[in-house]
């Protein structure tokens, strides 16, 4: 009986300090917490030509003083010791209000790569379009609005898509012979986009926030009801949806939806 008994108290205190942890590690550290994340993105119509091509895909950064400036200028530092090809950030730079637009702009100046910087703007960011616009534009980010690129890499190429949700996706054109990859800034556009892209990426949901595994987010934004977590496959397409460099201000905190930069290899197969 005293074994049981101590047996118990192990297990409830166990209990207790694993709880205090995770509210520790919620409430303390995870808004400033994140990660480099890798997924393969493998689909028969990738031309082998580009096999191993990779995104960085940032979304997300909320923006909304001098402390955020500076772990946004720290994260670039790190993803610049990264190899990649292309960077899409995918929308929210700000939180608020425009601020230290120069020097949001040479940080973001500073990401490195070959074939292109491309943006789509949040839900926060057209409130201020044009000064968030102009931002990227001098950090080196072409901005896109319901647009087609295409997008040469060695003797191939892809189609790149932005899509706000609000127009009629049918009316992108674009040549059919090669994958379509989408960036949408909120992940319910999947609705609308899937069977008629490859891949669609996203961001918006901060990863459901807190999300608890096999059940879903606590709480569910809008543009974010649906698809808010990890990656989904419907109809032939496949949606990623990020984490994000940053929860909200309003509510930046994190569990099992760690912040991340996302890094997408594309393959014509499976490398592992």
């Amino acid at each position: 009986m005293k074994k049981l008994k101590l047996l118990r108290r192990l297990i409830l205190l166990l209990i207790v300090f694993g709880l205090l942890f995770i509210g520790y590690y919620t409430y303390a550290l995870s808004p400033k917490d994140y990660t480099f994340s890798n997924y393969e993105y493998v689909h028969k119509n990738i031309n082998s030509q580009l096999n191993g091509f990779k995104i960085a895909y940032i979304t997300d950064i909320h923006l909304t003083n001098k402390d955020n400036l500076e772990r946004f200028q720290k994260m670039i530092e790190r993803l610049n010791n990264y190899p990649f090809d292309m960077v899409i950030f995918g929308g929210d730079l700000y939180d608020g209000s425009v601020f230290n637009a120069k020097e949001v702009s040479a940080a973001l100046k500073d990401i490195d790569c070959k074939y292109g910087k491309f943006a789509v703007l949040g839900e926060n960011d057209k409130k201020a379009s044009l000064e968030v616009s102009q931002v990227l534009n001098d950090g080196g980010f072409e901005v896109l609005e319901n647009e087609v690129r295409t997008i040469y890499y060695k003797d191939s190429s892809f189609l790149l898509y932005t899509y706000d949700g609000e127009s009629d996706i049918s009316a992108l054109k674009g040549e059919t012979k090669t994958i379509k990859i989408m960036v949408a800034h909120q992940p319910d556009t999947f609705s609308q986009t899937q069977g008629q892209i490859d891949l669609q990426l996203s961001g918006h949901s901060a990863g459901g926030s807190i999300y608890i595994p096999y059940y879903g987010p606590l709480m569910s934004i809008d543009g974010a009801k649906t698809y808010n977590h990890g990656v989904y496959q419907k109809s032939g397409s496949t949606l990623l949806v990020s984490n994000g460099f940053s929860g909200p201000s309003s509510f930046p905190y994190k569990f099992f939806a760690r912040n991340q930069i996302n890094f997408v290899t594309l393959n014509t197969s499976s490398s592992s």
